[in-house]
């Protein structure tokens, strides 16, 4: 019965997830959040840094190690401004590069109509209110007459800045909006070009010159599609679309991937992708980057300026306390395995294990297409996430905050990722336990099988 339901996964339902997994606008969007990993993974380590030189001296009482670093400190934020502060342009500019590789064309010109068309579609000015103490009762209406941007309602100040680009839309709030443009414009230059709607110059002129020729026409016509929306949408709503998009399709979606039930599906689909031997990863890219990852830049931001952290789940919480599950099925071997075979995968497999690398274990045990490690395999995962997320959510432990390098070891990975939070190292040691206990039945069986 067993193998009749694995035979009809494998024939009906992989070849679909195969094929979402290599579609090539979600690859696209895979490798550009990928293509931001560099800088990112950099205004995240400044963050860390910050966290040793200002947080933890103060849970100590310790402020004059800050004093002594502020240079440091001060370092860092500016690390930070030039990196996770700005995310969304970094991460369409990467956009428009890998749609223009779909289509074999100028790739620095996509990457750059792609940054030009989200300018496009964002503010351009800033407006902050302000309160006035008006002990002497003056007419703060006159007093400020005449002052372009500064609008007076009651005692309170509306101070309009413009001309700049609002810090709220090119960060992580800027995402989805980048998505959509850069598609957008990015598929129509690329078109464009591949039917040679182009400024042809002769062949006497240097490459260097004529190629950003060939872009001239495809740009123009880009830019202005979505120019022209941005205006019109503008016009019927007498609001920003950026706006929209983030209250209308962003912020539902990030509080639907909050839910208990939606972080325990996206683990037990990722591993049910790789038990066939599909990386999970890959398939669930779009959904763990565009969702999750958005989740984790926001937490990002909101500790980076001492703000209530507004998600309990990202995309490195999973690292963090659900990843490492196969951990404990080499600690179940090595606990109770008589199966020969089994105990020297384990001691091939457990330094790499130790650094989240699982492929040795995966292939080697192998645990894909394993039918008796089916349950455990989709099981641990579940348990694990859903004990992590009631721990955060009850305040057992802080949530994720920080951009931890994948290949940090279990349980360390949950103290650096929230923040140094002494009881993830308690949520992270028990979450192994939970794995090795799911394991050990399963691996009583495999010793059955294997002296049969």
């Amino acid at each position: 019965m067993s193998e009749k339901i694995m035979d009809a996964i494998q024939n009906k339902i992989l070849p679909i997830a195969t094929k979402i997994g290599n579609q090539r606008f979600l690859v696209a969007l895979r490798d550009s959040f990928i293509g931001t990993m560099p800088v990112v993974m950099t205004g995240s380590i400044a963050l860390l840094l910050n966290a040793f030189l200002v947080d933890i001296p103060e849970q100590f009482n310790l402020q004059k190690i800050t004093s002594i670093f502020q240079w440091w400190v001060d370092v860092n934020n500016l690390v930070f401004k030039g990196s996770i502060s700005i995310v969304a342009l970094l991460f369409i500019y990467c956009l428009g590069v890998n749609v223009a590789k779909i289509y074999k064309v100028d790739t620095l010109s996509a990457g750059l109509v792609a940054l030009s068309a989200f300018i496009i579609s964002i503010g351009d000015s800033i407006t902050s209110t302000y309160s006035v103490k008006n002990s002497k009762r003056i007419d703060l209406s006159t007093l400020f007459s005449g002052l372009d941007g500064i609008k007076v309602t009651g005692h309170k100040l509306n101070v309009t800045i413009s001309g700049v680009l609002p810090g709220t839309q090119i960060n992580s709030n800027g995402y989805f909006t980048a998505i959509i443009i850069g598609f957008l414009s990015a598929i129509i230059f690329c078109k464009l070009m591949k039917k040679n709607w182009t400024i042809k110059l002769p062949d006497t002129v240097p490459p260097a010159i004529a190629k950003p020729f060939l872009s001239i026409i495809p740009a123009l016509v880009s830019l202005y599609v979505v120019a022209i929306f941005t205006f019109a949408f503008s016009e019927m709503t007498n609001s920003l679309i950026i706006d929209w998009i983030y209250k209308v399709l962003q912020t539902p979606l990030l509080g639907l991937s909050q839910s208990f039930f939606v972080v325990i599906l996206i683990a037990v689909l990722t591993q049910f992708f790789w038990f066939f031997g599909i990386h999970g990863g890959n398939v669930m890219a779009p959904i763990m980057e565009g969702v999750f990852g958005v989740a984790l830049l926001a937490n990002l931001e909101a500790y980076q300026k001492h703000e209530a952290i507004p998600y309990l789940w990202t995309s490195v919480s999973y690292g963090s306390f659900v990843w490492y599950a196969t951990l404990g099925l080499l600690l179940a071997i090595f606990l109770i395995s008589q199966n020969d075979h089994y105990k020297e995968v384990a001691k091939l497999g457990i330094v790499p294990a130790l650094f989240n690398i699982g492929e040795p274990v995966m292939y080697g045990l192998p645990t894909v297409l394993n039918p008796i490690l089916f349950i455990p395999f989709l099981l641990c995962p579940a348990v694990m996430s859903g004990v992590a997320y009631l721990a955060t959510y009850l305040g057992l432990v802080a949530p994720v905050t920080q951009n931890v390098t994948w290949v940090m070891p279990p349980v360390l990975y949950g103290l650096f990722s929230t923040g140094f939070d002494w009881r993830a190292l308690i949520l992270s040691v028990i979450n192994l336990g939970l794995a090795v206990l799911i394991y050990l039945p399963f691996v009583k069986m495999a010793n059955k099988e294997y002296i049969s």
